[in-house]
């Protein structure tokens, strides 16, 4: 290890709390401080500097901060820590609204520092096992895709909708795997809590080869489900990203003589194949791959370009079951495809 990076956590909720743990025993890192405006969050750190403010952290040397704020506050923290020179790793998602998504992605650029944003599922060992053998071609072409992400009432989070909070996860996913942009979406959305923000989501994006990716999403379940199902000439095969359970049925019709329709082969159940995927915890290979990066070593991290990206969906996403029409998702910035992204990791490995 070159040296040692000076870091602090911005928000001691949930995820600020869950970064704090990981980077207080990572090697490399030096946690030297914390942020919150609730002292008794502060008080479980004590031999940590504890500031209230954002502004009390900026002489303290610091090479990085997470932000794990309330996401209507990453735009002016993250900003306030561009202009310091800081380095940042915010938590998804990127920011509340497009723009501000952009101001953020466009101030780090400017100053030359590194920024990355916490989509933690791409992280998940058993996600992660999916990407490599789609790269590898196991799985063969995708015809689909459909995801559903349910959860209990969250009472910590408040400020924004299921789309924004959960929904952000499985744009990411779908964009990252396949490689290929979402063209346009149309979705549906409903207030069954009473709350001020959405609960329930459908979702249909057609991506910018034809394929289409259907998401639901829900924070009203009595149980949590992670789960991504990719339908694909090869067969089927389901993710479970909680249990990181990976189930894959193949297409017996594969090799038949029945001969090709229009280049598609059929599809007959085949035999099931079904195995777990080991591996670190999420924000740990998060934030090591972002230490390693601010070090100058092989990584690879989410860009807040693709942070930008995956805001972008999510907006059309709300855009158009606010409008009941469908909707084009505008997609500032640059292509963040799957092949990218293993080329990196190789490099790395």
């Amino acid at each position: 290890m070159k040296r040692t990076l000076r870091a602090a956590v911005i928000g001691l909720g949930w995820a600020g709390t869950v970064h704090a743990r990981v980077l207080s025993r990572m090697e490399g890192i030096d946690l030297v401080a914390v942020a919150d405006s609730d002292p008794e969050q502060l008080a479980r750190y004590p031999s940590l500097h504890q500031a209230t403010h954002v502004e009390q952290l900026l002489h303290l040397g610091l090479d990085y901060c997470v932000v794990a704020t309330p996401t209507e506050t990453h735009e002016e923290i993250g900003l306030m820590l561009a202009a310091a020179g800081i380095n940042a790793l915010i938590e998804k998602p990127l920011a509340s609204n497009l723009a501000a998504a952009v101001r953020l992605a466009d101030a780090f650029d400017q100053e030359g520092l590194m920024a990355c944003v916490g989509h933690t599922e791409r992280r998940n060992p058993a996600i992660r096992d999916l990407a490599g053998r789609l790269h590898a071609g196991d799985y063969g072409s995708i015809y689909a895709i459909a995801t559903r992400r349910h959860s209990p009432f969250p009472d910590r989070i408040r400020d924004v909708g299921v789309v924004t909070d959960i929904g952000i996860h499985d744009v990411d996913l779908v964009t990252w795997l396949t490689g290929r942009r979402i063209r346009s979406v149309t979705a549906h959305i409903a207030y069954i809590s009473g709350g001020p923000h959405e609960d329930f989501a459908t979702a249909t994006c057609v991506l910018d080869n034809g394929v289409l990716a259907t998401l639901q999403l829900s924070r009203i379940a009595p149980f949590k489900e992670r789960t991504i199902t990719l339908f694909t000439s090869a067969g089927c095969v389901t993710v479970d990203a909680i249990t990181r359970t990976v189930d894959h049925t193949t297409n017996a019709a594969l090799g038949s003589d029945r001969g090709l329709r229009n280049g598609f082969p059929g599809m007959d159940a085949g035999s099931i194949t079904r195995f777990q995927v080991s591996g670190l915890e999420p924000f740990h290979v998060q934030n090591l791959a972002f230490r390693d990066a601010l070090l100058g070593l092989p990584a690879q991290f989410v860009t807040l370009r693709e942070g930008v990206a995956a805001v972008a969906a999510t907006e059309a996403i709300l855009s158009s079951a606010r409008t009941g029409t469908s909707t084009t998702v505008s997609w500032p910035g640059r292509d963040h495809g799957l092949a990218a992204f293993l080329t990196a990791e190789r490099t790395s490995s």
